[in-house]
């Protein structure tokens, strides 16, 4: 009963604060609710795998990094709405617009909380936040699903158990909304618009420089592990897909030629150009001679004894 009553309080109260911002209320409710559930995973997270963060001498770094992220990840999220809010949160399509964001902000809010819940069984399997392997690996579902089924039974069924029940959740969230009357007139919801349109913008920046932040800027540490604990898996994921649709193609580096003129070149004659020259063997041999490649990978001065490192190689 108590546990009832603090979390109905919560709602109340963040929904108290919401409504002072009229029809923006849900997304920064959103916003809110967001943070304190990305917040509460990453530091679950971090608990888990509190040696080697601990070892990275970040730890608070990781925590308040983290806020950023989700800062930048909310802001995403709400952008779409904040762009349409001039035009449907007015009073005449008011309904519309609080149908609108009742369902945005309801299925961003699950999606994180499936993305955070996919995040231990992923971390145990690569040592990193869900990123593009998660969408890479899409592709094959029947292969995936076979791989989860037979070694992540486990996390599948608390995925599905999360999700449904960050579901039921949002419903409770959302209530308020769904009761709310237009209270802004026009006049003050395009006035407060570009400043809403503003900060948006600044939080999904995240910085002042030339370049806005991005997953480099938050590789803080020499673990890896750690560095993925400081983003959100919805960052992460969304991250890579946006990588992924703007990564540039090996068929777009290099030129095209047909089949024919690359033959014609290859196997043209010259005896000017070693390439291009046909060597033939004095000798035949019944069986080839076997071709070993030997790779060595240099060694720095650390391992060079005329150089003062130890005496793995001479020189």
């Amino acid at each position: 009963m108590q546990i009832t009553s603090l979390v109905d309080g919560f709602r109340r109260a963040i929904w108290n604060i919401s409504n002072k911002i009229g029809p923006f209320a849900p997304l920064f409710s959103m916003l809110l609710l967001g943070l304190v559930i990305l917040s509460l995973s990453r530091l679950g997270l971090v608990l888990w795998k509190f040696d080697r963060v601990y070892a990275t001498g970040d730890l608070l770094a990781v925590m308040y990094q983290g806020v950023r992220v989700d800062m930048i990840q909310l802001g995403l999220i709400a952008l779409i709405p904040i762009l349409l809010a001039p035009l449907l949160a007015i009073q005449r399509f008011f309904h519309i617009w609080k149908w609108l964001t009742y369902g945005w902000v309801l299925i961003a809010i699950v999606l994180l909380v499936f993305l955070e819940a996919a995040t231990p069984g992923f971390i145990m399997e690569y040592d990193v936040r869900p990123n593009r392997i998660f969408v890479e690996y899409l592709k094959y579902p029947h292969e995936v699903m076979g791989m989860l089924w037979k070694g992540f039974k486990v996390h599948i069924f608390a995925g599905v158990g999360f999700t449904v029940l960050a579901v039921m959740w949002m419903r409770y969230w959302m209530q308020p909304w769904q009761t709310a009357k237009s209270t802004w007139t026009n006049r003050r919801l395009w006035l407060v618009w570009p400043l809403v349109f503003i900060l948006a913008l600044l939080g999904i920046r995240s910085t002042l420089g030339h370049r806005p932040a991005n997953p480099a800027l938050f590789a803080i540490t020499q673990d890896s592990m750690v560095n993925s604990l400081i983003l959100n898996s919805g960052y992460s994921v969304f991250y890579a897909i946006y990588s992924l649709q703007h990564e540039a193609k090996s068929s777009q580096i290099y030129g095209k030629m047909d089949k024919a003129e690359v033959l014609k070149l290859t196997q043209a004659k010259d005896t000017d150009i070693p390439t291009l020259t046909t060597l033939v063997p004095y000798a035949k041999r019944d069986k080839p001679l076997n071709l070993v490649i030997i790779l060595e990978e240099s060694l720095g001065a650390g391992f060079v004894a005329s150089l003062g490192g130890k005496p793995v190689t001479p020189n």
